[in-house]
C-alpha cells in the first residue's frame, strides 16, 4: 500500500466520524436501513415537502462524504415520479454528464430524460435472478457513481440486493484471491446469429471497421470467422484499488459469466455445438487458462455472505459506489420499471502485490 492510499484512508476515516451539522439535520435524517447491516445508508425528510433537488445541490459535499463513508446512500420519501426527476437529482448529485451505454452485455434502451442517457434496467426475463455484479468492469473506463430509481415498483420480488465488494475480497479464500490477482481474468465473447446481442447493438456501431476501431481504443483482442462471426476477449485486472480511499476490491465479472453458471442442459447443448471457446459468453484466467469451477463457487459463496436486499417502494433512488458495490437482481411478478444512469468515469487502477 502506498503512502498516498494510506493517507486517504485516514482521510475516509474522518469522513466516518465527522458529525452532521444542524443545517442537514433539519432537512434530512440519515440512519442504517438495517440495524445490523452497515449498507445501505437511508436518506428521508425529516419534514414535510423537501425539496430534495434543491437540497442536493446545496450539500453535494455532504452527500459525497456520505458516500465515501457508507458505499449505498437510499433516499427514500422524495416526490421522484418521472425519468426527468430522476436526471435532475442525478445531475445535482454529481460532478460529471451521465455516461452512455457501449459495449453491452444485455438490450438497454432510454427511458427518456433531457440527455437521453437515463436507461431501463437490465431486460430479462422476470422469472431469472441476475447474479452480482459491478457495472463495467470488463471495461477500461467504467462509472463511479451508479444510480437506480423505482418508478414501478413490482408487486412481488423483484429487489435489487446489493453486496460489498471490499468484504468480498476478504471473504474469498486467499489462494483463491491470489491466483485471480496474479493471473487477472477475461471475458471471451463471441457474437453469431441467434444467440446473445449483434455486435452491432453491443458497441453501437454499424460496420466492422468501426467495432474494430472500437476495440483497439478500448484493450479488447478481436478476431473475424466464416459467416460474419466476432469473437472478443477482453483480459482485465481482478482486483481494482479505489482511487479515493485506496481499498482494494473485488471488481470483476469472473463468475457472472463463467460458464457454470448456465443451467447444465443449456451448458452442456452449447458446449456440444460451440466448443468452450465458442460459447456466448465465458470467463478465463487472464492467460487464457481455465477457471476451476471450485474458484468460481468460493467466489459466489463470498457474495452470498455479503447480500443485503430490500423492497422498492415508488420513488425509491438509490446511488452506489459502483467501485464498492455490487448489486443483481431477484425474480419478480407484475409490473417493475426501475431506471437507471452512470456518472463519473474511473480509469483501472489494478491492485500490484509487493
Amino acid at each position: 500500500m502506498t503512502k498516498k492510499s494510506i493517507g486517504l484512508k485516514k482521510r475516509v476515516g474522518a469522513v466516518q466520524r465527522k458529525e452532521v451539522t444542524s443545517a442537514q439535520e433539519a432537512w434530512v435524517q440519515a440512519r442504517p436501513l438495517y440495524p445490523d447491516r452497515h449498507i445501505p445508508l437511508l436518506i428521508t425528510p425529516a419534514v414535510d415537502g423537501v425539496d430534495l433537488m434543491g437540497w442536493a445541490q446545496n450539500n453535494r459535499a455532504y452527500i459525497e462524504e456520505l458516500l465515501l463513508a457508507h458505499r449505498a446512500l437510499l433516499f427514500r420519501g422524495f416526490p421522484i415520479r418521472s425519468p426527468e426527476d430522476f436526471e435532475t437529482f442525478v445531475n445535482a448529485t454529481s460532478d460529471s454528464e451521465l455516461l452512455e451505454y457501449v459495449d453491452r452485455t444485455t438490450p438497454r434502451h432510454s427511458e427518456g430524460g433531457v440527455s437521453d442517457r437515463v436507461y431501463i434496467s437490465t431486460i430479462y426475463p422476470a422469472e431469472h435472478e441476475i447474479n452480482p455484479h459491478n457495472e463495467g468492469t470488463y471495461w477500461t473506463q467504467w462509472a463511479r457513481k451508479l444510480y437506480f430509481c423505482c418508478l414501478t415498483a413490482p408487486q412481488e420480488g423483484g429487489e435489487t440486493p446489493i453486496f460489498d465488494v471490499q468484504r468480498v475480497y476478504e471473504r474469498i479464500p486467499p489462494e483463491v484471491r491470489e491466483r485471480f490477482v496474479r493471473r487477472g481474468w477475461m471475458l471471451v465473447r463471441n457474437y453469431q446469429e441467434g444467440f446473445g446481442l449483434p455486435w452491432q447493438e453491443v458497441f453501437q456501431v454499424e460496420t466492422p471497421a468501426q467495432v474494430e476501431e472500437y476495440c483497439r481504443q478500448h484493450d479488447i483482442d478481436f478476431e473475424w470467422f466464416d459467416g460474419g462471426h466476432l469473437r472478443t476477449r477482453s483480459m482485465r485486472p481482478a482486483v481494482q484499488v479505489h482511487p479515493k480511499t485506496g481499498d482494494l476490491l473485488w471488481f470483476n465479472h469472473s463468475a457472472f459469466y463463467h460458464h457454470t453458471t448456465l443451467d447444465p442442459v443449456t451448458r452442456d447443448a452449447l458446449v456440444a455445438e460451440f466448443g468452450m471457446q465458442g460459447l456466448p459468453y465465458n470467463t478465463w484466467f487472464g492467460d487464457g487458462s481455465p477457471i476451476d469451477p471450485a474458484d468460481i463457487e468460493a467466489v459466489r459463496a463470498a457474495y452470498a455472505e455479503e447480500k443485503v436486499k430490500y423492497r422498492w417502494l415508488l420513488g425509491d433512488v438509490l446511488l452506489l459506489d459502483n467501485m464498492y458495490i455490487a448489486h443483481a437482481r431477484e425474480p419478480y411478478k407484475g409490473d417493475r420499471r426501475i431506471v437507471v444512469a452512470m456518472t463519473e468515469p474511473v480509469g483501472s487502477n489494478p491492485y500490484q502485490p509487493e
